[in-house]
């Protein structure tokens, strides 16, 4: 009874050890005899096997057999496809930049140098177009000057060596149009070519080659200027700017010069004309000489309709008028024309009534 009361001791010590409650402890006896003698619980198979495993920190295993697994780097071939597109690719982005640079940055510069010394040459500073006073513009006085054999000016002397294909200069005050006008046998050659005769897709201003240009103020009633609207503001691109009224009463008052007499012409049209009938109605405004006085103004009543602006200028059949035409990009096949007539001696322009057409005749 002794000895399975002690077992069953034994067995409750192991249940508790296992589920980590405190040991019991031991029953009274009342001598050593009374204890049996049992053999010692061997717990280590216990462990090993799992019966207390789930109280122990699980082992940390290590599989020496496992190899380590190192991804290889391996260096991408070059697409001989991809560097020939790449190449072309920074080839046509430097040209483009190149091409930016010298149309907006140098062209204009060479143009403005070359026309620079050619004025210069021409030795009449003084004698620029004057801007309106609120308005107003007052004709100077006429100086007389030296002059050739022929009855060109001594001043056009240089630039008659330079190229003799000059006709005159034309002065647009408040802009970049300050150049050497030239005539040849036709009008195409200078929309390629600049004044030094290179090619050059600026060109150069240059009369219409119907004009008739003299001495002793041979000119035919109606003289046309062309040359390029330039982006890059260059040419008569600036001529826009009488699409402002405001503009135009500060600035009425343009200069032409022929290699035979200095005159100034006053603005009193701004309009739109096209060359192709399939972007509206063709006016024909390059006409030179009129057969009889309704014809002439009846000409300039149509060029008046036509214009952005209402002016109080009077033209008559009597007087002589310029137009200086160049492109619209506002619709294609567009012209865009300034219509002046010769300032009278002695005149006094007064474009202070000038105001804006609200009824223009489009094409």
């Amino acid at each position: 009874m002794e000895n399975q009361y002690s077992s069953q001791w034994y067995e409750s010590l192991a249940r508790d050890l296992k589920s980590g409650a405190k040991a019991p402890t031991a029953p009274p006896v009342s001598s050593a005899a009374e204890i049996p003698e049992i053999a010692p619980i061997d717990f280590t198979d216990d462990f090993v096997s799992g019966r207390f495993v789930d109280t122990l920190e699980p082992p940390t295993v290590t599989n020496t057999n496992t190899k380590k697994k190192t991804k290889s780097k391996k260096k991408k071939k070059s697409d001989p496809l991809t560097n020939v597109i790449l190449a072309l690719s920074i080839c046509v982005f430097l040209g483009s930049a190149g091409f930016l640079v010298y149309k907006y940055v140098i062209e204009p510069m060479q143009i403005q140098g070359q026309m620079e010394e050619l004025k210069d040459s021409k030795g009449d500073g003084d004698n620029e177009v004057k801007s309106a006073d609120n308005g107003i513009w007052t004709s100077g006085e006429t100086v007389e000057e030296a002059r050739n054999e022929d009855g060109t000016l001594k001043a056009f002397d240089k630039i008659l060596a330079e190229n003799p294909d000059t006709i005159g200069w034309i002065q647009v005050p408040n802009t970049p149009i300050d150049y050497a006008v030239v005539q040849t046998d036709d009008n195409d050659y200078y929309l390629t070519h600049n004044f030094a005769k290179k090619y050059d897709a600026a060109g150069c201003p240059f009369l219409d080659y119907q004009n008739v240009v003299g001495p002793n103020g041979q000119l035919s009633q109606c003289s046309v200027i062309y040359a390029h609207h330039r982006r890059n503001g260059t040419m008569f691109a600036k001529l826009k700017n009488y699409n402002e009224v405001d503009f135009y009463k500060q600035n009425p008052v343009i200069k032409f010069d022929t290699i035979y007499d200095r005159s100034e012409w006053v603005v009193f049209s701004n309009f739109r004309a096209t060359t192709n009938s399939s972007t509206g109605k063709i006016f024909e405004y390059r006409k030179f000489d009129f057969k009889d006085a309704n014809e002439f103004n009846e000409f300039v009543t149509a060029i008046k309709k036509r214009s952005y602006f209402n002016t109080p200028v009077d033209v008559n059949e009597n007087d002589k008028i310029l137009l200086l035409s160049t492109c619209s990009y506002e619709k294609q096949h567009w012209r865009m024309v300034i219509a002046a007539r010769k300032v009278r001696e002695g005149e006094t322009i007064d474009v202070r009534s000038a105001e804006k057409n609200n009824s223009v005749l489009w094409p």
